[in-house]
């Protein structure tokens, strides 16, 4: 019987590449799975070997990765030969007839931290290969954590670990770590390939001409394997390549602001503007687990002694302590509609101004400030932010519209005020006079019906 599976060539180079730490990575449907599956299966086909493949999630390897394994999708075979292999779906173990055995999980399942000996308990699991699949999923620590285990020296095979993903955001611990956003070099003995969904000839032409037909972000991650924002970003104009840049100049002022947190991060931001109204996030502070005067301290050390300092209005101990320090603190404007409207101060400055310049940038050593800038994301089906990622864009706006308003800036978005009047309750009158036939009569001598 022959069996064959055929591969675009740059998948197939990825597939025999037994380099320390191997990615590849690109747009969807360019065989990055199926990939890393033929890998993980000609290495286990070594007699001893041992090699452990993941995703973050078991039910998502289950149904994607499993599937490429023993079952093969649509015209595309499985990798593993059929009748060649015993698979032990209760301890998760493909063993290969006359050679070694795979062994699969999920991140989140909590044997995997066992088996990998996190827990002092028993004996850890060592591996001759470990392989991820959408490793952009995945917290580096955990990756990191099974990586130690990969120590098993078997004959003809090299110590490697392979990762297979779609592109994620540019300040993925992946993107760094392979030299893939714009100002990371890739660290030493990464070794990374980029795959074409154009390249893959399974693929129906159809599905190309979906791809080719996207535009914006959506076209470059899906299409063109780019490690950008995802359409969902709060901040979807930021752009590293625009925005993050070193800038000296005659600042005319200096803003201050400051989101306070003791567990999350307690943040400061050193925000300069000239006299033409552009904004530069000069240097940034971002710790956990500062006192009081910890806190004070770190904000005397970025201000001038004269600018303004804006601080979260839920927080009127840090201002008054400040105030009385001699600090100029005020509360930021809050309530109703402020974190909308502040995201879009924000984002009419990151459009460009005529001149082809925007009106706010970033230094690059304000890491945490871009990070954020490009993880803060959507509630998805809702028109607000998620409240996660949001510490540094939380003291930006804090700073930034009380100045913008006193210059009279026209902001992009919906007036504040007219988003108050729209999200305030309605009195009960109210609402009777907006639906008389309800039914709103006392019901048992307490309350009201209908409406209620």
């Amino acid at each position: 019987m022959t069996y064959s599976l055929e591969l675009p060539p740059v998948g197939f180079d990825f597939a025999m590449d037994d380099s320390p730490w191997v990615l590849a990575h690109g747009g969807r449907g360019s065989t990055k799975t199926t990939d890393l599956c033929v890998g993980a299966y000609l290495r286990a086909k070594t007699p001893g070997a041992i090699e452990f493949m993941c995703r973050q999630k078991l039910i998502d390897f289950k149904g994607t990765t499993l599937v490429n394994l023993i079952q093969g999708v649509g015209e595309v075979p499985p990798v593993i030969p059929p009748g060649t292999y015993d698979h032990n779906k209760a301890e998760k173990v493909i063993s290969i007839h006359g050679g070694g055995k795979i062994i699969y999980n999920g991140l989140d399942q909590g044997d995997v931290s066992r088996m990998m000996g996190s827990t002092g308990k028993g004996s850890s699991l060592n591996v001759s290969g470990a392989h991820f699949d959408e490793c952009v999923e995945m917290e580096k620590a955990a990756v990191l954590q099974v990586c130690m285990g990969v120590r098993v020296k078997v004959p003809g095979l090299k110590l490697t670990r392979k990762f297979a993903c779609n592109p994620g955001l540019p300040s993925s611990w992946v993107a760094e770590d392979w030299g893939l956003a714009l100002d990371h070099k890739p660290k030493p003995g990464r070794v990374s390939y980029f795959l074409d969904p154009r390249d893959n000839w399974h693929l129906p032409p159809e599905f190309i001409a979906e791809l080719e037909a996207l535009d914006g972000v959506a076209r470059e991650r899906y299409l063109e394997g780019k490690w950008v924002g995802s359409e969902g970003m709060v901040f979807d104009r930021f752009d590293r390549r625009v925005h993050v840049r070193e800038v000296k100049k005659n600042w005319k002022k200096q803003l201050i602001g400051v989101d306070d947190g003791y567990t999350d991060p307690f943040v400061v931001l050193d925000i300069r503007c000239d006299h033409d109204g552009r904004y530069h996030i000069a240097r940034e502070v971002y710790e956990t687990k500062l006192i009081q005067t910890e806190k004070i301290d770190r904000i005397r050390a970025l201000w001038d002694g004269e600018s303004d300092i804006y601080v979260d209005s839920a927080e009127p101990d840090l201002i008054e302590t400040l105030k009385r320090k001699g600090i100029r603190a005020f509360p930021a404007d809050k309530g109703q509609g402020s974190v909308m409207f502040g995201v879009n101060v924000v984002q009419t400055l990151l459009a460009k101004r005529d001149d082809g310049e925007p009106a706010l940038t970033v230094d690059p050593n304000c890491t945490n400030m871009i990070r954020e800038f490009e993880s803060y994301e959507m509630e998805p089906g809702k028109d607000r932010p998620r409240d996660r990622d949001n510490h540094t864009p939380d003291a930006l706006r804090y700073a930034l519209r009380a100045d913008v308003e006193e210059r009279g800036l026209r902001v992009l978005g919906p007036d504040p005020d007219e988003v108050k009047k729209q999200e305030e309750p309605k009195t009960f009158e109210q609402r009777r006079l907006e639906d008389p036939e309800a039914g709103w009569e006392p019901v048992n001598g307490f309350g009201y019906g209908g409406g209620w």
